[in-house]
Formats: structure tokens, sequence, C-alpha cells
């Protein structure tokens, strides 16, 4: 009775393994830099493999555009890691008589991606399509995804796949089609709703998880590295997105969230995967690869996390040793800083005889304190290694100085 009892309980709970987990990192980037290359170079040696943005296959007015970024293979090469090639497609209307042709367009893209890094001394350790299907046309994607899938052999097919597919009866067959899949547990909401502005909710992303294992299929888990700015109407509706560059010129009133990845969340998650995940999870892969200039983590911030530990936070004042004092904050810790903080400064002895706060700070003061507080609208962010200068005190004759953050 009591084996039967167990092996009731076990029924439909997918299989666990304590296996080592690897961890990949996409390489996104239409514009390849130095700072993408020494990317690459400084990760290599933590990570398992990468997926490089291969093509880009965009509409207009019906009609493809193929954007080929300019892939460094030597750079690729030179990490001796795994390397996967990805092909995105943008969504598209579905069109009878031209189903053919399009799926002759991803085949020949597919096949010219993984002839140039073979010919660039780069073996495609797997080909994946990342294309953000609706999901009630998971029947149609499979049947153009078949085809592609004979086309890449004996490289293995890979697809992202959405949470919101996990419920349709469509998504098992589809999972099928491929090698294997990759859960994206990020995204940034169409509409504001006053939810939480991380990109990965933490408890979602582990009920995702296990959700995708019951499919009994090889996945991966996707997670965020970026932050986004996201413009919404007065009605809540989503103007769009910037992960890069310039922030787009909004309309007025535009109400403009950002939406981030949150480290110390993230770092549990990988902890917790690290000790324990689903047999069928294959590894953990991050969207995308920290570079320098980007809107993503920095690589202490990137290090610690794939090592399944919280940033180490440490935001110091620093007040000089001149007169005027000039007041900085300086982030001497692992994670970005957000500047929503009021820095004191107390002594001992007369006021000081001036006091100015700089662009986005105000300063007020009292005999024996000054308190520097943020007076724009957006909260800044300050990178490790970071320094802001925030105000300065200017004495007769500078006394001792003692600092404290508020929060």
């Amino acid at each position: 009775m009591l084996a039967l009892l167990s092996l009731l309980a076990s029924c439909g709970k997918p299989a666990q393994s304590t296996a080592p987990l690897p961890q990949w990192a996409y390489v996104w980037q239409r514009e390849w830099s130095p700072a993408v290359a020494a990317a690459i170079r400084q990760a290599a040696p933590k990570l398992g493999g990468f997926v490089v943005l291969g093509a880009e296959i965009a509409w207009k007015d019906g009609k493809p555009r193929v954007l080929r970024p300019p892939v460094d293979w030597a750079v690729l090469r030179e990490t001796g890691r795994p390397i996967g090639i990805a092909m995105r497609i943008d969504p598209f209307a579905e069109s009878a008589t031209l189903r053919d042709e399009r799926t002759r367009l991803f085949s020949k893209t597919a096949m010219s991606l993984v002839d140039d890094a073979r010919q660039h001394g780069v073996v495609c350790a797997e080909f994946q399509v990342d294309y953000d299907c609706a999901k009630k046309r998971l029947a149609e994607y499979r049947a153009w995804l078949a085809p592609l899938r004979d086309v890449v052999k004996p490289t293995r097919l890979v697809i992202t796949a959405l949470p919101s597919w996990l419920d349709e009866s469509e998504a098992g067959r589809l999972f099928a089609a491929a090698d294997a899949f990759v859960m994206q547990v990020h995204s940034v909401p169409t509409r504001n709703e006053g939810e939480h502005v991380a990109l990965c909710d933490a408890e979602r992303a582990r009920r995702w998880v296990s959700q995708a294992a019951k499919s009994g299929r090889p996945f991966s888990v996707a997670l965020p590295t970026y932050s986004a700015l996201v413009g919404y109407d007065a009605d809540g509706h989503s103007l769009g997105m910037a992960t890069d560059g310039v922030q787009p010129k909004w309309p007025p009133g535009t109400r403009i969230v950002e939406f981030d990845s949150d480290a110390d969340d993230e770092a549990r998650l990988v902890a917790d995967w690290r000790a324990g995940h689903p047999a069928a999870m294959e590894r953990i892969a991050w969207y995308r690869l920290p570079v320098e200039g980007k809107r993503n983590w920095r690589w202490p911030t990137f290090s610690a996390v794939i090592e399944g530990r919280s940033p180490q936070h440490r935001l110091e004042i620093f007040t000089g040793d001149g007169n005027p004092a000039d007041v900085s904050l300086v982030n001497l810790g692992e994670a970005e800083e957000r500047l929503d903080v009021t820095v004191l400064i107390r002594w001992d002895g007369p006021a000081p005889l001036a006091a100015e706060a700089l662009r986005g700070w105000g300063v007020s003061q009292t005999e024996h304190e000054a308190r520097f507080t943020r007076t724009d609208a957006t909260t800044p962010r300050l990178l490790p290694d970071g320094r802001r200068e925030i105000g300065w005190l200017r004495f007769a004759e500078r006394p001792a100085l003692r600092a404290e953050i508020v929060r």
C-alpha cells in the first residue's frame, strides 16, 4: 500500500536532477563593436556557449527583408565554446498563397547561416528559430517548422517558446517538431496595469519551468539581463519600447515606465536550479550577454548572478578633502544602484557659508546638517565603479564631516 501511495504521489511529477546546469548567453547584436568582442572574451571562461543572432526577417507590405548582422566569427571561434545561430522572424500575416515561398525563404536563410559559420571555421552546435507565434496559430507554425528541421540536420533545431503557449493543446506537438525549446520567462507588458516593474517574476518563472518540464521535451530557460523603457498612453497602451540607444521621442503625456532585471531574484533562481532542476532542463540561457554601453547589467553583476549569489551592494558617500567639500555617491559594489536616496551630511560647529546641489538634486540645511535629495521625477542608476557628484558645501573652516545614506 505504501508503495502504491508513493507511486500515485509521484505520478505526473517531472523527474528531477542535480546534474551540472550549463549557462549560455545570447549575443543579440545588430551591430558588432569592439565592446561586443570584449564582452565575449570576458564571459567565455564562465559560460558553456553562445547563441548569436545570425539573421532577422522582417516584413514590409507583405514582403520580406532579411537583415544579416556582421557577425565576428573569429572572436566566436577563439572562445572554443559551442556556438548556436538564431534566426529571428517577426510576426507576419498567414497567407496560403505565400506559404511555400516563406518556407523556402526560411530554409534558404537557415542553410546560408549554417554554411557561413562553417566557412569561418565555426561548427553550428544548434540552430534556433525565434518566432513569437500567436498561440492560436501554433499548428501553422509546426507545419513550416518541420521542413526547416530537415534542412538543418544534423544540426539540432531549437525554438523559443512563450509561457502563453503552455496551456495550448498544440504546444506538445510543436515542441516535438523541434529537438528542444527555450522557455522565455521574461517579457514587457503591452498594457500598463501597475504590476511589478521587473521583466522576470521569479515565482511565475518557477511555475512555467515546472509546466514546461511536463512536456517531456528537452528545454532551456531564458533569463534577462537587460532593462527597457516603455511608453504608455493615457489608456495604458504601449507606445513603444527602448532597450538600447537613444530614448524615443514620446508624445506629450506619455507615461514612461522602466522595466528591469532583478539581479537578486535571478541569482536565487540560479542557485535553486543548480541545486535541483527538472531532468529535461538542459541549461540557463541569458538574454543577453552584457555589453558595455547597452541597457543591461555590467560584468560584476552578471558574474555574481551566474554563480548563484546576489551581487554585493555597496553605495558610499565621498566628501573629498578640500573646501568646498564636494559630495559624491560612489558605487563600490557589484550591482547597479538606484539613486532614490537622501544623502545626509552632518558636522559640529558653524553652518557652511554656502551649499549647492547639482542638476537633479536639491539641498536643504540646518545649523548642523545638510540634506541632499532628488528633485527629478526620474531615478538614475549608478553602475558598478561609477561616481555621481551631487553637490558641495563651503565652510569658513572645514570641520570633520559625517555622511549617511537614507533610503
